[in-house]
């Protein structure tokens, strides 16, 4: 049986209002998200607040860290080269012995030694050097007989020349005879002789004088050998020994530099000048070089603020100022680290013998630069850039830019950025390229 075409009309009606319905939505939607469209873009996007500071112009030091310990520069081990009984150890005014940190004078202008700080028993050596003095006066008078001899026999070879003239005239006057003559020339002969040997003897004496010297000096040097002089002006660091000790070289102990110190007999110390040495990673090291400034410091964690590195600026903390002495040119195969060593001037305070410091060296400076503090940097894709203040229209610039010599606290912008910029520092990691903002903070500045 057939439908009749009312019935398919009918079937047809709820679907047609079906489909009138969800077009109906639809277009709703549509327009709804159009309007919302609309509306976001008729909205202000409200500006980010930020903090900021501007780029000024002025130095920059670049900076290499270090430690290391001081020492003075000129330092003496002292020490006995004999063995012995100390019998003698230098007095104080008060009748004590000497200790560490008594001062003691060294040689005097064209002197050879300075104060006699100590010596062993050298009653032996000393001995020995009065048989080499009267060694040396027996030779002395030997070479005064020699030349006593000498002005005789000169004296007889004239008389002789004079005898020989007179007979050569009676024999051609023919008043004496040859054999005479030939008596007379032989008599100056022998005295030529007696000259000739005298000198001789004159020559073995001095040489025996020089032998006698010779040995004295020797006789000399177990007894240098067996003292202790200072030789420079200067402090006692270390006093090991006292009178009435044996001492021997093999006590010595140096295997340590704490081991010899405190078994070496005397330390002597000039406590004007230092020098500090310091293993630097390489990396570093290849930035140093001899004459650069440094600031060495004995407290550790404090940095030095931006006055004191300036030249004449006073310095805070007992700290010095130093030079770069010198630099190895070869890296150490354990450490992988190059020797580096500073030097301070004279007249230093504040540090002392042995003290461990730190060294602050200045590798590289420039009078005028453009810097910022380190908190204006972005890094994307490893590059640097900086947002930069619009002040008339109240939006940020980000700018790539060139860095150039970092500090303690700063950094050089060599290309990018120019003295008085207005770079954002606190929310700059939620800006992009033409962000609004509002500056409610610039540094070392006072609100108007």
């Amino acid at each position: 049986m057939k439908r009749s075409p009312l019935r398919k009309v009918l079937f047809l009606i709820p679907i047609l209002l079906l489909i009138l319905a969800v077009s109906s939505l639809a277009i709703k939607r549509v327009e709804d998200l159009a309007r919302e469209k609309a509306e976001l873009k008729s909205r202000e996007t409200p500006p980010l607040p930020v903090r900021c500071i501007r780029a000024s112009l002025g130095p920059i030091h670049a900076l290499v860290f270090g430690e290391g310990t001081a020492r003075a520069v000129r330092r003496e081990y002292l020490t006995f080269e004999n063995q012995g009984k100390i019998t003698y150890v230098k007095e104080t005014g008060d009748g004590q012995s000497v200790r560490e940190g008594d001062r003691v004078r060294g040689p005097g202008e064209g002197g050879k030694f300075g104060e006699l700080l100590a010596s062993l028993d050298k009653r032996e050596h000393v001995e020995q050097l009065e048989v080499s003095k009267s060694s040396l006066v027996e030779s002395q008078q030997q070479v005064e007989v020699a030349r006593a001899q000498i002005a005789e026999a000169e004296s007889q070879e004239n008389l002789a020349a004079d005898n020989l003239k007179r007979h050569e005239k009676l024999f051609n006057a023919k008043a004496i005879s040859q054999h005479e003559l030939d008596i007379a020339r032989a008599n100056f002969k022998t005295a030529g002789s007696t000259v000739r040997s005298a000198q001789a003897r004159l020559q073995a004496a001095l040489s025996g004088v020089n032998a006698s010297r010779a040995r004295m000096k020797q006789s000399q040097l177990p007894m240098e050998r067996s003292s202790i002089y200072a030789p420079f002006d200067g402090v006692l660091a270390y006093v090991n020994i006292k009178k009435g000790d044996y001492f021997a070289p093999g006590l010595v102990n140096t295997s340590s530099e704490e081991a010899l110190l405190r078994t070496i007999p005397m330390v002597l110390i000039d406590p004007t000048r230092f020098e500090v040495t310091m293993e630097l990673p390489y990396f570093d090291g290849f930035l140093v070089k001899p004459g650069q400034r440094a600031i060495i410091m004995a407290a550790a964690g404090i940095t030095p603020s931006p006055s004191e590195l300036e030249e004449s600026s006073p310095l805070q903390n007992n700290a010095v100022r130093g030079t770069v002495f010198s630099v190895s040119p070869a890296i150490s195969p354990g450490g992988r680290s190059i020797q580096v060593k500073i030097r301070t001037g004279k007249r230093v305070e504040g540090i002392w013998d042995g003290m461990f410091v730190v060294c602050w060296i200045i590798v590289e400076e420039k009078e005028k630069a453009v810097t910022v503090p380190f908190d204006v940097f972005v890094y994307r894709q490893n590059k640097p850039y900086v947002f930069v203040v619009d002040e008339s229209r109240g939006i940020v610039e980000q700018r790539q830019v060139v860095e150039g010599i970092a500090g303690l606290f700063k950094e050089e912008i060599v290309e990018g950025v120019l003295e008085g910029t207005l770079l954002v520092t606190d929310g700059r990691h939620r800006l992009s390229d033409g962000a609004p903002v509002e500056v409610i903070e610039v540094a070392g500045e006072t609100e108007k």
